[in-house]
């Protein structure tokens, strides 16, 4: 039952956290407020150093993850196609 639940806070969040990204997105922040936050979050930084490369590392392996399966999928659509094995170019 606590899987059930811990599943719909998730879901919960994300959907606050889309919600929050749409409204951010249309109401942006003043010049003020943005260097306040850049200075917040160098700080951040420089207290948390390796909970900041964690997660340096874990955004890097997810783009590279998200361009080889790019790749995949462009060559397997190439093959699909024609039949080739090119490289869709």
């Amino acid at each position: 039952m606590s899987k059930s639940i811990d599943e719909k806070a998730a879901l919960r969040k994300a959907k606050n956290a889309e919600k929050m990204r749409k409204w951010r997105a249309k109401n942006p922040l003043s010049p003020e407020k943005k260097a306040k936050e850049a200075e917040r979050v160098k700080q951040w930084r420089k207290a948390n150093p390796e909970k900041y490369l964690a997660q340096q590392n874990a955004w890097y392996a997810k783009n590279r993850e998200r361009e080889l399966a790019r790749q995949r999928e462009r060559r397997r659509r190439t093959v699909a196609d024609n039949g080739s094995t090119s490289n869709g170019d």
